[in-house]
């Protein structure tokens, strides 16, 4: 199931990735084209106002009055049509319409010489820009009689500022295309370069998700490990405790059928001092915890030490409980066993406490125990280290896990060790 998500997780990157590629590409084909026209226009429109501007205005009116052609005009704009190998050099007359009228025109030597007045095929948005006295130019034009060409306009205007009509040359646009072709072909080692960095970083994406996935089963493993070792302990405490039940009912059960009502009694109130359940129910709101200390607590217990807690009611609902399950059982465990075989002028006596600081809180574990030197120094300094004879897997792991549970919320551990009193500070 795993290998065919990962399959259709590749297929569909790689689709994406070629779909997102064949955009940039086409994209850049039209803007390119785009850019290419915009630059010859741009080109084109420089030189139509050098010849706006060298037209003469006088002899330009005279025909427009008289209608008859002027041949040093047609000469002119002949000249220029030569020079600049367009198309079609004229001008246009603009009247109330949105079909400006070709008025006088140079044509190549195999075209027919265009009538004045006849409409011309500048689209009405380019039309309404010369009337307003601006330049233009159009897209790529497709004509069955012209062919393929690109139209650009600049106003004539009189020496009293009377515009005219407008100068306006078409260019043959049928090599635009292969110019854009030409342009992406030089451009293919970069868009090479850019679908190569694409799948690098498809690839990188792929590896930090499983790299991401075997973290999140390491640390689900880890959290089940804990989970079974602390129903396991929970377990046997119920056992145990329903094993010492038996037996003081038996005992019980053997006063009273000897009638021994007032040693009986007397049982009854050693038994009830020193089963006393230890009551935090009201003290810590987080269930998870609650069972978590009380199993440590029995188990404390059941080897003659007193553990002690100190704690407020909302401090065990900052952090997710099973990291704070990570932490308290790896450090209470240790607390135990060490407390267990200490064998100082000390009480056997673990003390637990929770402390509000500012946004953060302060959880302290402390007991009785006796380091030497190093194992001060390695205690939370080397993965595995344990201060036991004979250690398993999972207790020489305890204390590594409690840091890096604790690094995982930029946490601080800190501890201290005097005068055979072992005190671990846990900041989050």
């Amino acid at each position: 199931m795993n290998s065919r998500r990962q399959l259709l997780f590749l297929v569909t990157s790689f689709t994406i990735l070629s779909i997102l590629t064949c955009s940039k590409l086409v994209l850049t084909y039209y803007s390119t084209g785009n850019a290419t026209q915009t630059t010859l226009a741009k080109q084109y429109i420089t030189i139509a106002q050098d010849m706006a501007a060298g037209l003469d205005k006088s002899a330009y009116e005279r025909f427009l009055q008289t209608k008859q052609p002027d041949p040093s005009i047609i000469q002119y704009l002949e000249e220029y049509r030569s020079r600049i190998h367009a198309l079609y050099v004229y001008t246009l007359l603009l009247d109330d319409t949105d079909v400006a009228k070709v008025m006088l025109s140079a044509v190549p030597t195999e075209s027919e010489l265009l009538p004045i007045g006849s409409p011309c095929t500048v689209p009405p948005k380019q039309v309404n820009q010369a009337k307003d006295g601006l330049e233009y130019y159009t897209g790529i034009i497709q004509d069955k009689t012209h062919g393929v060409y690109l139209s650009i306009g600049v106003p004539i205007v009189s020496e009293s500022g009377k515009l005219l009509g407008v100068m306006a040359i078409d260019i043959d646009a049928s090599q635009l295309e292969s110019i854009s072709q030409e342009v992406i072909n030089s451009n293919k080692v970069v868009f090479t370069i850019d679908i190569l960095f694409a799948v690098i970083l498809l690839l990188a994406f792929f590896v930090l998700r499983k790299w991401h996935k075997t973290r999140l089963k390491q640390d689900l493993y880890e959290s089940e490990q804990m989970y079974i070792s602390e129903m396991g302990k929970v377990i046997d405490s119920i056992k145990s405790s329903r094993h010492d039940r038996m037996n003081h009912l038996q005992v019980l059960h053997g006063l009273l059928t000897l009638k021994k009502y007032d040693r009986a009694t007397e049982y009854l109130k050693h038994l009830a001092a020193d089963s006393r359940a230890l009551d935090l129910s009201m003290k810590i709101n987080n269930p998870v915890i609650l069972i978590l200390f009380q199993s440590k607590w029995e188990l404390a217990q059941s080897k003659g030490i007193e553990m002690q807690f100190e704690t407020d009611t909302d401090e065990y609902s900052k952090i997710e409980s099973m990291d704070l399950v990570k932490i308290f059982s790896n450090l209470l465990d240790n607390a135990i066993e060490a407390t267990e075989v200490y064998e100082g002028k000390l009480p056997r006596r673990i003390v637990v406490t929770s402390r509000s600081k500012g946004v953060k809180t302060v959880y302290t574990v402390e007991n009785p125990a006796i380091l030497h030197a190093k194992d001060q120094k390695n205690l939370f300094h080397t993965d595995g280290y344990t201060t036991k004879a004979n250690p398993n897997a999972m207790r020489g792991n305890g204390l590594s896990i409690i840091a890096k549970t604790v690094h995982k919320y930029n946490g601080d551990i800190r501890f201290r060790y005097d005068n055979e009193t072992v005190k671990i500070q846990i900041t989050l």
